[in-house]
């Protein structure tokens, strides 16, 4: 038998009349998510097919921010009509607003960058068509600059970038002047990279990948990882990417949210039907949203008001009174048996009630391990192997335990756990086992 005990706050109880709508103004804003989606030739051919414009509408509807590329109409209108008709089905209350790149190209072939962005969250302030003094750019990168009263991240612009695939090395390498040079214009270091920069297999190998000036210079981050497959044809590449520097936009990115996003799995879709809304998947972030400094720990408050979360594993198995001596030994020879965990007696009344061996600051992956030390060390009596496993399975179940991340709470980087084991010096002689980590 086991049981679960969560201890994450404790405010007490306050007697209170209204409703429980006045806390709204008290929580932390949800975060945004920002995309970029090359949408493969998107035109009026496109748009004419019914299925597909559907599709397109259910996954731009997931985006607070996102990137379009390769929007190729020489009538500059299906983009227009694609906002429309997705702010008439989804999300009405938080529609889209639209700004839309001139087009761009040295043939005839010309494209545009467009971004989608829901002003409920962000407003735009400005934007910016670099110049490509020296003609690097088939496409040259567009930028935008967005405020917003919601996110932490007050200020912060995107440079968006399809590149060309003959060119791409020479254009990625160029980056780190774009991004001087946005970063400059729009006067904020919180600066996102992001499109489809064909940055991968044929058209960018590995060991080229390594010479460029971005890639050598370790302030920039790539977030979506080499291995990953962008493409929804059979190749895997990663053409897509987003790129950041330093840390002024990292930090704001919600830990295990960069990710592509599968749309023909996640939507069940045909093989043809995914083919014909983009041979590109989308891309996407998280934001973390304005939290409340009233509902923040760490440095705000004393070491003992820090919030805990603990799971306890009360072993099934009633220990006979003739083997009191090996719960005993836990006080009487601590030092003896397992040096690195230390012991107390607690006392109700005069009486020796129970005991507690504790080992503070291990590691999250060596807690099993430990555990089993304390076990192997009272000979296989204290505990069971089956309440060990329990506590195994429940630490790889338990995400606050591998993931130590609390949305608008900086919480350690490292999963440090304490651990107890706790035994009746009074009949029914039982143990437990508790594993606890602190939040902040």
């Amino acid at each position: 038998m086991w049981r679960i005990t969560c201890v994450v706050l404790y405010f007490g109880l306050l007697a209170v009349e209204g409703s429980l709508s006045e806390l709204d103004d008290l929580k932390d804003r949800p975060p945004i998510r920002i995309g970029a989606f090359n949408i493969q030739i998107f035109g009026e051919t496109k748009f004419n097919k019914p299925g597909v414009v559907q599709e397109l509408i259910k996954i731009l509807s997931r985006y607070d921010i996102v990137l379009v590329q390769e929007i190729r109409d020489s009538s500059e209108t299906y983009i227009y009509r694609l906002v429309d008709e997705a702010n008439n089905s989804t999300r009405t209350n938080e529609p889209f607003s639209l700004v839309v790149s001139e087009r761009l190209g040295r043939t005839s072939s010309k494209e545009q960058y467009a971004f989608l962005y829901r002003e409920k969250f962000v407003n735009k302030v400005d934007v910016y068509q670099y110049a490509d003094p020296f003609d690097i750019f088939q496409r040259p990168p567009y930028a935008v600059k967005f405020h917003s009263d919601v996110l932490e991240m007050h200020e912060f612009g995107i440079i968006g970038l399809h590149t060309s695939p003959e060119d791409a090395f020479k254009e990625i390498n160029a980056l780190d002047v774009v991004y001087a040079a946005v970063e400059k214009e729009f006067n904020t270091p919180n600066i996102l990279i992001a499109g489809d920069l064909n940055a991968d297999c044929s058209y960018l190998s590995q060991s080229k990948m390594t010479t460029l000036s971005i890639r050598k210079d370790t302030s920039y981050t790539w977030l979506i990882k080499d291995a990953e497959d962008t493409t929804v044809s059979g190749t895997d590449c990663a053409y897509d990417r987003f790129i950041v520097k330093g840390n002024s936009f990292l930090d704001h990115i919600i830990p295990n949210s960069v990710r592509t996003f599968y749309y023909d799995v996640e939507h069940q879709l045909p093989a043809d039907l995914a083919s014909d809304v983009s041979d590109h998947y989308p891309i996407e972030m998280e934001i973390r949203g304005k939290c409340n400094p009233a509902l923040g720990f760490g440095n705000r408050v004393l070491m003992t008001n820090i919030p805990s979360f603990t799971v306890t594993v009360e072993d099934e198995r009633i220990i006979p009174s003739q083997n009191l001596n090996y719960i005993r030994h836990i006080y009487q020879k601590t030092e003896e048996k397992i040096p690195t965990w230390s012991a107390q007696v607690y006392k109700i009344d005069t009486r020796m009630n129970y005991v507690k061996a504790t080992k503070t600051n291990v590691d999250v992956t060596k807690a099993i391990e430990e555990i089993f030390q304390f076990y192997e060390a009272f000979d296989r009596e204290i505990l069971s192997l089956e309440s060990i496993a329990s506590v195994w399975k429940l630490l790889e179940g338990f995400g606050s335990f591998r993931e130590p991340y609390i949305y608008c709470l900086d919480t350690r980087p490292v999963s440090a756990v304490d651990l107890t084991v706790s035994c009746s010096l009074v009949e029914p002689l039982i143990c437990k086992i508790d594993v606890s980590r602190y939040l902040a």
